[in-house]
């Protein structure tokens, strides 16, 4: 049977000749040739990428497999027969269509079912190489310092206006984590429509957005005037946001800088200076909690997450930090809790050097977008009878900034150093 297979794959393809039409197409796919391994082997130039025939069956892009408007699939994967194999493979310049010996299971469909698919989609496809292309999974995160990161303001008009300039914020969100704006009209809903522009916004129990300022009997320490050290947002839920605004509306006090540190520079520091230390913090967990105001949040995570693919390689680090809502750790002996702290003393040492630290005072009308998993944001301490403070807050999903970036990436391109 294979043989024969694969000698129908030939003759009607090439038919005993290559032609001129077809030398361009030759060139990135020659051959398809069914094996006894239940896969299909396509050569591609040097290198031959195998797909399962399992996998081929699900994935078939025929309308009565997969629906022509909402691109979902239309069928199970448990509906795949495990013996599936073709009858017939033909490879034509643009497609390879493979005829099947069986319907899916539970089905009185066609008991030979035709599939095609486009030599694009096998590409795609053909190894994790390009798999990582098609996700922009391929992609690094550049890490900086003080004196590494220069602020380019992005014009507020702009941003709303051309998807180019919007391009260019979830671009430098990923790159460097920490994006500035300007000319923002002075309304609360202002850091909304900012939001927006990415992804629907991130509601938490403080609401769909939150006022920073200074108030009596504050539920959080950002509501005061007091000094707040480094630190991100909702680590104790279990999908804290990836992406936090701040705009401000009012700033007249003297002090209450906003203070930024690249968390990802801070570990590599750590990790090439103290690599023991480094996995200890990759290891432990640690607890996370809000217990206040009605509310009891918890969620136990390792301060540094290196290992988490399941959005891609680009994707996979994050970190935890939030000394301000760290509750008691938990379930260590006493000789792993003085190895943790003595490791967490080590990154908070980097954290705290003067070297990472950036340091800007929004003024009214302009606005910081920060990667919350990522950057680790703080205030300095402001006199808050010196005048006015208040900032409008918001949060994002990481699913909104990943689909917004390969969404405008594959129209315009990526660039690491935007």
């Amino acid at each position: 049977m294979q043989s024969l297979i694969r000698s129908r794959c030939l003759t009607s393809v090439f038919k005993g000749r290559v032609s001129p039409l077809l030398t361009r197409w030759i060139n990135t796919a020659s051959e398809v040739t069914p094996s006894h391994e239940d896969a299909l082997h396509v050569k591609w130039g040097e290198h031959v990428s195998t797909y399962s025939y399992l996998w081929l069956r699900d994935n078939c892009c025929c309308p009565s497999c997969l629906h022509p408007s909402s691109k979902q699939k239309l069928h199970s994967s448990a509906d795949i027969p495990l013996d599936i194999k073709p009858v017939n493979v033909t490879l034509s310049k643009d497609e390879a269509e493979i005829t099947w010996n069986k319907p899916l299971r539970h089905s009185s469909g066609d008991e030979h079912h035709v599939s095609r698919y486009s030599l694009d989609f096998l590409r795609r496809y053909q190894s994790s190489e390009t798999l990582d292309q098609f996700r922009f999974s391929h992609l690094k995160p550049q890490t900086w310092s003080k004196d590494e990161y220069e602020v380019d303001w992005v014009s507020y008009k702009d941003y709303i206006k051309d998807d180019k300039a919007l391009h260019t914020v979830v671009q430098r969100l990923y790159n460097k984590g920490l994006v500035f704006m300007k000319d923002i009209p002075l309304k609360d809903e202002s850091v909304t429509e900012v939001a927006e522009r990415i992804g629907p916004i991130q509601e938490t129990f403080y609401g769909r957005d939150f006022d920073v300022k200074n108030v009596a009997k504050a539920i959080n320490v950002a509501y005061t005037s007091l000094y707040l050290g480094f630190h991100m947002d909702l680590m104790y839920l279990d999908s804290p946001p990836a992406v936090q605004l701040l705009h401000s509306l009012k700033n007249s006090v003297t002090g209450g800088s906003s203070i930024f540190v690249d968390s990802f520079r801070a570990v590599e520091l750590l990790k090439e200076k103290y690599p023991e230390d480094y996995d200890i913090l990759r290891t432990t967990p640690v607890t996370f909690h809000y217990v206040n105001n009605g509310h009891h949040m918890y969620y136990k995570r390792p301060t540094i997450v290196t290992d988490a693919p399941q959005s891609g390689s680009a994707w996979n680090m994050h970190v935890n930090y939030a000394p301000q809502f760290q509750g008691p750790i938990e379930g260590l002996s006493p000789s792993e809790t003085r190895r943790f702290y003595g490791a967490f003393q080590k990154l908070a040492d980097f954290i705290e050097d003067e070297s990472l630290r950036f340091e800007l005072t929004l003024r009214p009308g302009e606005a910081v977008l920060f990667a919350n998993r990522r950057v680790l944001h703080g205030r300095t301490a402001f006199d808050p009878l010196s005048g006015d403070r208040h900032l409008k807050g918001t949060y994002l999903t990481i699913d909104s900034l990943q689909d917004k970036l390969r969404v405008l990436s594959e129209r315009y391109g990526f660039s690491p150093s935007v």
